[in-house]
């Protein structure tokens, strides 16, 4: 009986352990889809909001690949896949770099999902929006500077409508994707720093 028993429990450990294995792959699966939408097509464009603390902001983004320029009231940011240029409404600046992995993600919270699998985990979220599956990606290390970030990816659809991301410091950021349009022709100028556009400002260069 005892023999039959621990049969018993071990077969109930092996399924659990197989559904388990399944939907990490799953979500692990559903975010591979949503990546290779973001970094597949030759071009998108999409609305954003983005919600941080008590601020709110909107703002346009244009993506090929790794490569992305995003425009709101305050600033304006291109990443040509090496190089990165801030422009600061405010402070009639702009700042150069070559960012790290963390500074693409901080300016374009897509580059998560682009590149989750070296820093995340994935698995399903406990609680489920109807229409919708909500994937919860939790840090490899504490390197990563965040407590987990969640992504909501629309049934019939590869791309996320929402992140929410969780720093280990500092505010929750949620971010809306709105009005997605895939497959555009953007030229390679598109992610390049418009120089002429903004001939009597300060380029700060950090590299």
């Amino acid at each position: 009986m005892i023999k039959k028993l621990r049969s018993i429990l071990i077969l109930v450990f092996c399924i659990v352990m197989s559904l388990s294995v399944s939907a990490a792959d799953t979500a692990d699966g559903m975010l591979k889809k949503a990546a290779a939408g973001i970094t597949g097509t030759s071009g998108l464009t999409a609305s954003f909001t983005l919600d941080y603390g008590s601020q709110k902001v909107s703002g346009t983004m244009k993506a090929s690949g790794k490569k992305f320029a995003l425009q709101t009231s305050s600033t304006s940011t291109w990443y040509d896949g090496k190089n990165m240029w801030i422009y600061n409404a405010r402070t009639g600046e702009t700042t150069l770099m070559t960012p790290t992995s963390r500074e693409v993600a901080e300016a374009n919270p897509l580059s998560i999902v682009n590149s989750y699998s070296a820093d995340f985990t994935a698995a399903f979220a406990k609680s489920q929006i109807k229409g919708s599956k909500t994937i919860v990606l939790t840090p490899k290390s504490k390197r990563t500077g965040y407590k987990s970030v969640h992504v909501t990816i629309p049934d019939g659809s590869a791309f996320p409508f929402r992140l929410v991301i969780i720093p280990t410091s500092g505010q929750k950021m949620t971010v809306s994707v709105s009005k997605v349009t895939k497959d555009c022709k953007l030229p390679d100028a598109t992610f390049v720093y418009p120089k002429s556009k903004y001939p009597n400002v300060e380029i700060v260069d950090l590299r």
